[in-house]
Parts: structure tokens; sequence; C-alpha cells
């Protein structure tokens, strides 16, 4: 297999280079994920995906995933129209020409941490040949599966060579939210916070007791055939909240695909003898825990802090008391919550190259 290829999931999957290529940041393209990925449940199933490789025999020099998103999906975490900061000039146009100007496009690197992977000891010259083809790559995909625009969602601010190849390639940068990370390779929990600022370390102290003096049960368990049911629940209820049109059955299917095919884990709290009211669901990969998603019930919670407990208290202590765990991902979204309780901010960029014309004229106006 010499030059630029696009692979079905399970090939790449299949593929020991294709592994190798996924480091501990790299869930998302990991073969593990893949496999939930062929499933094609849950609220996020693309029109068509893939991984484009460029070998050279059996040596895989560079990957990346690309899935076609469209109107069907309204998800922002996968949308590219609704994806842009709030200052940009972008949004000075209504949603709905937004919309019909960039919608069908394809995201490239995943909905997290979006990079072309490259072997982690190869010669740079080598992969960064192979990267400048696979960005030629997707744009031809892209065009050739009817895309209006072609994405890099969240590209980590400090990889220049992948952001020059991208601008050298036509991209256009746009502010993209922080990835937040959260070490805890050393030490432990109470030392932790018994090291932050009085305002952090007395504002997770109160929260802590408030839900103690409560009686809130918590739980750490792996996300199973006992446990899938109470989670996509829960999940539900959140998408609700906020006016998602993902349904209980797309998270139950969802959910269950993660569990058979990831190692995955649910904190969770509950009220007296009752189901659990609330719950964070992580994924292991390489020494990390990925915060995959929530979710509440927000009347049987009754004020109580249980965001905190089951996004930071338990996920943080079990962070520190497991030595197969060294970084917990926060992902994206909540910034000053997540920096109030000791995370980190790893600054990124969402790179567009429009492909229509009336994607053309959307980003054009924005960077005019």
């Amino acid at each position: 297999m010499t030059g630029v290829r696009l692979l079905r999931l399970d090939e790449a999957a299949a593929m020991t280079a294709w592994a190798e290529l996924c480091g501990p940041a790299d869930l998302f393209n990991a073969p593990a994920w893949l496999a939930v990925e062929r499933e094609a449940v849950g609220p996020w199933v693309p029109r068509a995906n893939g991984c484009l490789v460029r070998a050279e025999g059996e040596t895989v020099l560079a990957g990346v995933t690309v899935q076609q998103f469209g109107l069907d999906v309204d998800d922002e975490t996968v949308r590219l129209d609704k994806m842009f900061p709030a200052d940009s000039p972008v949004l000075g146009h209504p949603a709905e020409v937004l919309a019909g100007a960039l919608q069908p496009s394809l995201m490239c690197g995943t909905w997290f941490n979006s990079s072309i992977l490259t072997p982690p000891h190869a010669p740079a010259g080598r992969t960064d040949r192979a990267r400048q083809e696979l960005v030629d790559a997707v744009v031809d995909l892209a065009d050739d599966w009817g895309s209006a625009a072609v994405f890099f969602p969240f590209v980590d601010a400090a990889d220049t060579g992948l952001r020059r190849t991208l601008r050298e390639a036509g991209f256009v940068e746009f502010a993209a939210p922080a990835r937040h990370i959260f070490e805890c390779g050393h030490g432990d929990y109470d030392e932790f916070v018994a090291s932050l600022p009085s305002r952090k370390r007395n504002r997770l102290r109160r929260e802590f007791a408030a839900v103690e003096r409560a009686g809130v049960r918590t739980a750490v368990e792996p996300l199973d055939a006992t446990t899938v049911d109470h989670a996509a629940r829960l999940a539900h209820l959140l998408e609700q909240k906020y006016g998602q049109c993902s349904s209980y059955e797309q998270f139950q299917a969802w959910f269950d695909a993660i569990a058979r095919h990831t190692e995955a884990l649910v904190f969770t709290a509950a009220r007296d003898a009752g189901p659990p009211v609330a719950m964070s669901m992580w994924i292991h990969h390489q020494g990390r825990l990925y915060g995959f998603h929530a979710g509440f019930d927000y009347e049987r919670c009754q004020g109580l802090p249980m965001y905190s407990l089951v996004g930071y208290h338990l996920p943080m202590r079990y962070g520190f008391a497991d030595a197969g765990t060294s970084v917990l991902e926060y992902g994206v979204g909540s910034d000053e919550a997540k920096r109030l309780r000791g995370t980190t901010a790893l600054p990124q960029v969402l790179c567009v190259k429009a492909l229509s014309r009336r994607a053309r004229l959307v980003l054009d106006d924005a960077t005019a």
C-alpha cells in the first residue's frame, strides 16, 4: 500500500500501523473508538466516514479520520456552523444562512484534539511531506463527497507545523475553545486541595461538605449492562434541559456500544435509596481518563453541587488514587468552572476551508 488511500473504519482498526499512530491524546482515533463508530449509533452519526492514510509499503507516515456531517445532526460538537466564536463576523449572518452555506461539511481529525497523526519517531521531513499530502487529500475528498467546507475543529495552537500546512492549503483560522486537562500523576487529592489558593480551596471544601450533610451516596462503577440505562437516562435529561433533539434510545445504544468496546467508568451520586441522580462518564485510554458525558436529574438534585461532585471531586480523587491514570481530559467548555477546580487550559484553533461558492462568501465576510 503506497500513496494516499481511504480506508474503511474496520480496515484502519485492524492495522497495527494505525494503532501505533494513536498516542495518549488520541482516544477518538484509536481502534477501540473506531469500533464504536462502526456501529453508527448515538446522536452524532455522520453521513460518511473513514480514515485517510499516506503510506509507503507497510509504513504509514500519516493518518487522519474524516467524518461528514449535515443538517440531520444538530449538536455544536460536530456542526461547523455552530462552532464559530461569539465575536466572529461570521455570526453576523442568520443561523439558517450559515447552516445552508456550510452544511454538509467534512470534519477532520475528530471532535477532540483534531490532528493529523504521524509516527512518534519518524523523520520530520518525511512526515511533513506526508501531512501536506493528506491535507490536499482531505480537501479533494470533501469536494468528492459534496461538502460545502472542510475543517479541523480543535487544532492544538502549539502545533505550529500543522497550522502552517493548513494555512498554506488555504485554511482560515478562528479561535476555538481551550482544551482542559488535569494532571494527577503524583500526590493525592487532599494534598492537591490543600495546595490551592484559599478561594478555590474553600469553594471545593464547601461543595463537598454540602453533599456529605445531605447524605448523598457516591459510587464508581464500570460502564456495563448494569449501569448503561441509568447513565443514558441522566444524559438524556441533561440534553433535554439544553434543547437538544437527541433521544434516550440514542444514548442507550451509544453507551452500550461504548461499554462493549472501551474501558469506561461512571461516577454516580444518589439521594436516599433511589437510583443515581447525577453521573459523569469517563473512558480510559493509555493512562488518561477522558470525560465523555454527564447527566443530571435536576429536580432530584435539589440544588446540591452535583456537577462539582461527579465532574470533579470523584474523578480527581480517583485519578490520584489509580496508578494507571496520570491525566484527566476535561475537553472544552465551562472554562471558569474548570480553572476554579485546578485544570490547565491548552489553547486551540478552528481551521476551515470553504469549498462551495456560498461557503466562500460567508467566510470571505469574516476575513475581509
